[in-house]
C-alpha cells in the first residue's frame, strides 16, 4: 500500500507539471528549462518526498518542449490571407452543412513552392461530396487559426490548438486527384458509415444510428442536439467511454462463457484470450470514433484494469485513473483544452469518489439512482466552467436513457453491422434505428418540459467553494456535512460580476467578427444594441457569443434592446436574446421588417431618458422609404463630448443631416465598420472622438475597415480600435475627464497558442 500510495502522488505530481504550461500567455525559453532542470533533477537521486521537485519538472519539460513543437507548426504568417493552390488528403469523417462540406486536410502541401501546410479545418461552401483517404487539388484562401474573442464565450481557438490544427481554408475551385487508400484506417470508417446510410436510408432513426457506430457527430441535425442538450443526453449519441467499456466488457464476457462451457480448449488460462481480445475490440470501436478523448480514457482504463488482473493485481480505482489521466495528457498535452476531456475524466473520478464503500450496501437499483445522482450533481461546476448548457432534469431522463442505449440499442447496432457486413443481413440494425427512433421520440417530448439552463461562471472563490460543497454532498460524510454542504453550493449561484460607479457609463464592444454587438451599463440598468449575425449555416453569434458574453458581465435581463436596422449582421442574434434573456423593450430602425418575435417598436428621434444619471437620446433615424443603413438607428449614451456614439451603418448622407446637432462623444463606433461609404470628415470632426472601434472580420471580403478611412481618423488625431484584433474591450467613461479603456479580451486572456 505505501508503494502504490507513492505512486499515486507521483504520478499527480508529473500531471501537474504537465498542465502547468496550459496557464502561460507566454512558453519560457530554453534557457529557463535548463535551469530548472539543472536544479530540480539532482533531487531526484536523493529519494522519497524529495524526488517530487523532479517529477513535476520532468512533466514541466515535456508539456514546453511538446507545446513548443505545437505552436511552431502552425500556418506561416507569411501565408495568412493568401489564395493559393494546394494538395492535401481529406482526414476524418467530412461533414456536410447547410453550405457546403466541411472537412480536415492532411498531409498538405503549397504546389507552386512544395511548402509543407499544417493539419487544416477547410470549408468548401456550395462543394461536392468529399470522402475519407480522396487527394485533391484545391483553389484555398488560407488563415491562422484564429477565432472571436469574447468573455464567457467558445474559446475556438484553444479548440483549434487541441485539435492540432495549424489553419484555416476556404475553397474557392478544386480538383480530385487520386481516390481514397482502401488499407487506411480513415478509409474503413468510411466504407462503414457508407454501408450503414445504404441499409437505414429511409429507416426512422437511421442516421442517428450511425452517430453510435462510427461517431460521426454530423449526420445529427441542430434539432438533435438542442433535443439531446435539453434532456441532458448528448453524451449518448457519440461513441462515448461509457460504449467502448460495454463492448470489452461484452468480449469477456462471451469469451469466458465460451471458455467455461468446454467449446475452447487452452492450455492456459481463459483470462490470457479473453483480455487481450476484450482490449482489441475496445480498440477497434475506439479507432471507428476517430479516438476521441473519451474513449481514450476507457481504452486506457480497460487495458490497464485486465493487464492489472492478468499480472494478479489489485490496484486501487484511483491508479487507473491517474494513470490514465497522465497517459492521455503525456502523449497530447493540449488535451485538456478539451470540454470533453474534463468531462470525461471527471466524471469517471466522481463515480469513484461517489460510489466507494457503497456498492454491497444497497440493491442494484439504488446503485444506479445513486450514480446518477452523483454525476448529475458533480458535474455541475463544471459545466459553469466551461459555460455549458446543463438539464434539470438529466438524472431522471438518464436512468432510463442509458440503459436504453447501452443495453438495447449500441449492442444491437454493433452486432447488426457485423450481420450486414459479413452476411448482408439488416434486420438487427433495422430494429436498432427503431428503438433509438422511439427514444428521441420520448426525448422530444421531455425536452418540451424544461429548457438548458446555461450557467454564468460565478468566479474562482465561489467555484472553488461550490465544488468543495458538491464533493461534501457525495462523500460517505454528507449526513453530518450536508448543512455546510448546501451553504457552499449557494456560491456558484453568486454574481460576482462589478458594476459601473455612480456617473459611469461602461461601454463593452463584442467581438462578433462581421458585425456589431456593444453592451452600454450603468450602476442598475443594461442596454445592448445590436446582436451580431446569425450565419447562413445555422451557427447564431446572438446564441453563441452574445449571450454567454453577457452572462458573464453580470447581465440576467436587459432593459432595453436597440438594433440600429434589419440587417443580419446587426439584428440576426436578436431573437436569440430575446428568447434568452428578459428584456424591457425592443427599439429598431426598420421595425417593421424584423423578425415578429421581437415585437420591436420604432426609433423616434429626439427621445431622451435617463439612467442613473447617464443621458440617453436618439439622435437620428431616416424614414421610410431611405435605404436601410440610412435607417440606423443612432444612439448617444453619455454627457455631450464624454460619452458614446453608436451610429450602426450609416453613411454619409445620414451623416450629414446630423451635422446640425452637437455629436461631440469621447468613444465613436466606426459607422459602417469603416465603409468607405461612411466616416466623412465634417461628421468626424463634429464628433471629435478620443478613440473610434472597428467592429469587423478578420481579413472581411469587404474589405473594412477601408484603409483610406483609418488614414482619415488618425489625420484627425483619433485612436483607432480594432475588435478584430483586440477581441472584445471595455471602456469606462465619466464626465470627470477620467475615461480610459479598461481592457482588452485578447490581451487579458491570452495564452501562448492565442494568435
Amino acid at each position: 500500500m505505501p508503494a502504490e500510495l507513492g505512486l499515486k502522488g507521483h504520478l499527480l505530481v508529473f500531471i501537474v507539471g504537465l498542465l502547468v504550461p496550459l496557464m502561460l500567455p507566454v512558453l519560457p525559453g530554453m534557457g529557463w528549462i535548463l535551469v530548472s532542470a539543472a536544479i530540480a533533477l539532482p533531487l531526484g537521486l536523493l529519494g522519497g518526498w524529495r524526488r517530487l521537485p523532479a517529477v513535476f519538472v520532468l512533466g514541466f519539460v515535456w508539456a514546453v518542449l511538446w507545446h513548443g513543437q505545437a505552436v511552431d507548426k502552425r500556418l506561416d504568417p507569411a501565408l495568412d490571407q493568401q489564395q493559393i493552390w494546394i494538395e492535401g488528403k481529406i482526414s476524418g469523417l467530412p461533414e456536410a452543412t447547410e453550405t457546403g462540406w466541411r472537412f480536415m486536410l492532411d498531409q498538405a502541401r503549397v504546389i507552386e513552392s512544395g511548402t509543407s501546410l499544417p493539419l487544416m479545418r477547410v470549408h468548401w461552401y456550395g462543394g461536392e461530396p468529399v470522402q475519407q483517404g480522396e487527394l485533391w487539388r484545391l483553389q484555398a484562401r488560407l488563415r491562422l487559426p484564429r477565432g472571436m474573442s469574447n468573455p464567457g464565450g467558445f474559446d475556438y481557438e484553444s479548440w483549434l490548438y487541441a485539435k492540432g490544427i495549424g489553419a484555416l481554408a476556404s475553397v474557392r475551385q478544386a480538383e480530385r486527384l487520386a481516390a481514397a487508400d482502401s488499407t487506411s484506417l480513415d478509409n474503413l470508417r468510411a466504407r462503414v458509415r457508407a454501408e450503414l446510410e445504404s441499409a437505414l436510408q429511409g429507416r426512422r432513426g437511421g442516421l442517428r444510428l450511425i452517430a453510435l457506430v462510427v461517431g460521426d457527430r454530423g449526420v445529427l441535425s441542430r434539432e438533435d442536439w438542442l433535443v439531446l442538450q435539453s434532456t441532458g443526453t448528448s453524451h449518448l449519441m457519440v461513441i462515448s467511454g461509457l460504449h467502448v467499456g460495454m463492448v470489452a466488457a461484452a468480449v469477456f464476457l462471451l469469451v469466458s462463457l465460451f471458455g467455461r462451457s468446454g467449446l475452447i480448449s487452452l492450455p492456459w488460462p481463459r483470462l490470457w484470450l479473453a483480455a487481450p481480445l476484450s482490449i482489441l475490440a475496445a480498440a477497434i470501436y475506439a479507432g471507428l470514433a476517430g479516438f476521441a478523448v473519451a474513449t481514450q480514457r476507457a481504452l486506457l482504463m480497460v487495458s490497464l484494469v485486465l493487464l492489472a488482473r492478468l499480472l494478479y493485481r489489485q490496484p486501487s480505482p484511483w491508479f487507473y485513473w491517474l494513470m490514465a489521466f497522465a497517459l492521455v495528457v503525456l502523449v497530447n498535452p493540449a488535451a485538456p483544452l478539451l470540454a470533453g476531456f474534463w468531462l470525461s475524466f471527471v466524471a469517471v473520478g466522481l463515480l469513484i469518489f461517489g460510489m466507494s464503500g457503497r456498492l454491497l450496501q444497497r440493491g442494484v437499483w439504488w446503485r444506479w439512482g445513486r450514480a446518477q445522482w452523483v454525476v448529475f450533481l458533480g458535474l455541475w461546476p463544471w459545466l459553469m466552467l466551461w459555460g455549458m448548457p446543463a438539464s434539470q432534469t438529466a438524472p431522471l431522463i438518464n436512468l432510463i436513457a442509458i440503459p436504453w442505449v447501452g443495453l438495447l440499442v449500441v449492442p444491437a447496432a454493433l452486432l447488426g453491422t457485423l450481420l450486414h457486413l459479413a452476411l448482408d443481413q439488416s434486420w438487427l440494425l433495422w430494429l436498432a434505428a427503431e428503438s433509438l427512433y422511439w427514444l428521441f421520440f420520448a426525448l422530444e417530448w421531455a425536452a418540451e418540459l424544461r429548457a438548458p439552463q446555461l450557467l454564468a461562471f460565478p468566479g474562482w472563490i465561489n467555484w472553488l467553494l461550490g465544488s468543495l460543497g458538491v464533493l461534501a454532498l457525495l462523500s460517505p460524510l454528507s449526513r453530518l456535512l450536508w448543512l455546510p454542504a448546501l451553504l457552499c453550493l449557494l456560491a456558484l449561484a453568486a454574481n460576482p460580476a462589478p458594476r459601473p460607479g455612480n456617473g459611469q457609463l461602461w461601454v463593452t464592444v463584442l467581438d462578433v467578427g462581421q458585425g456589431l454587438s456593444v453592451l452600454l451599463q450603468t450602476r442598475e440598468y443594461d442596454v445592448l444594441y445590436d446582436a451580431g449575425a446569425r450565419l447562413s449555416s445555422g451557427f447564431d453569434l446572438g446564441e453563441a457569443v452574445v449571450h454567454p458574453a453577457l452572462l458573464a458581465l453580470g447581465v440576467r435581463k436587459l432593459d432595453l434592446l436597440m438594433v440600429s436596422h434589419a440587417d443580419n449582421d446587426h439584428a440576426g442574434g436578436a431573437p436569440a436574446i430575446k428568447y434568452h434573456l428578459p428584456v424591457g423593450r425592443v427599439l429598431a430602425g426598420q421595425h417593421e421588417v424584423l423578425d415578429a418575435r421581437l415585437q420591436a417598436s420604432a426609433c423616434k428621434p429626439g427621445e431622451r431618458w435617463e439612467w442613473n444619471g447617464i443621458p440617453f437620446e436618439i439622435l437620428y433615424s431616416a424614414p421610410s422609404p431611405a435605404p436601410a443603413n440610412e435607417r440606423s438607428c443612432v444612439l448617444r449614451a453619455g454627457k455631450i463630448g464624454a460619452g458614446v456614439l453608436l451610429p450602426g451603418d450609416l453613411g454619409i448622407r445620414g451623416e450629414y443631416q446630423m451635422l446640425d446637432k452637437d455629436l461631440r462623444a469621447e468613444l465613436l463606433l466606426a459607422p459602417h465598420h469603416g465603409s468607405r461609404s461612411s466616416s466623412s470628415y465634417a461628421f468626424i470632426r463634429a464628433v471629435d472622438p478620443r478613440w473610434v472601434v472597428f467592429s469587423a472580420g478578420q481579413g472581411n471580403r469587404y474589405g473594412h475597415p477601408h484603409p483610406k478611412v483609418v488614414e482619415r481618423y488618425r489625420e484627425l488625431a483619433v485612436e483607432p480600435v480594432y475588435t478584430s484584433r483586440s477581441g472584445a474591450l471595455r471602456f469606462i467613461l465619466d464626465d470627470q475627464g477620467s475615461s480610459r479603456l479598461d481592457w482588452v479580451w485578447r490581451q487579458r486572456a491570452r495564452r501562448f497558442w492565442h494568435e
